[in-house]
């Protein structure tokens, strides 16, 4: 018995160890992005200022969309689950026609997107507070997550 114990411990002990070796490794991948508040976006829609030169993508129904994103076109984008909108008159009204059905989401954000680096790489507008970003700065990459999240929704019968 008092075997088996001390074997048990080493084994969660060499555990430990190398999950605590491999976090700051995988921290080393540079590969966290974030969003952060900017009431510079936020004005720059209402003035209709956005930047020409961004990418801009939307996600969810084209009449209701979840979010719309403005992309550096230094970077490539994964559009798995978003569609290209043209600058313009279609980006605004793709803005102006976000959803906000979601329960207690009564405000719309206007969020830079924050490169590892601490570069802005691009931005979002949504009712969703936001969402996951992962950029790949080696390869010049970035993945927005779609906000949408059908199992938060309440249902009331």
């Amino acid at each position: 018995m008092k075997i088996n114990l001390i074997y048990s411990s080493l084994q969660v002990t060499a555990s430990l160890l190398l999950v605590f070796l491999l976090i700051p490794a995988g921290c080393g991948l540079n590969t966290a992005g974030h969003m952060r508040h900017s009431p510079v976006l936020m004005e720059q829609y209402r003035e209709k200022l956005l930047p020409e030169e961004l990418s801009y993508f939307y996600c969810g129904r084209e009449n209701l969309p979840y979010a719309v994103v403005g992309i550096d076109p230094a970077y490539t984008f994964e559009t798995k689950s978003w569609f290209p909108i043209k600058p313009g008159p279609e980006l605004y009204r793709k803005i102006d026609n976000l959803s906000n059905l979601e329960p207690d989401q009564d405000r719309m954000y206007a969020r830079a997107i924050i490169g590892p680096a601490g570069n802005t790489i691009g931005m979002w507008f949504s009712f969703y507070h936001s969402t996951g970003v992962i950029v790949d700065d080696t390869n010049h990459s970035i993945q927005v997550y779609n906000p949408y999240k059908p199992e938060s929704r309440r249902h009331s019968f």
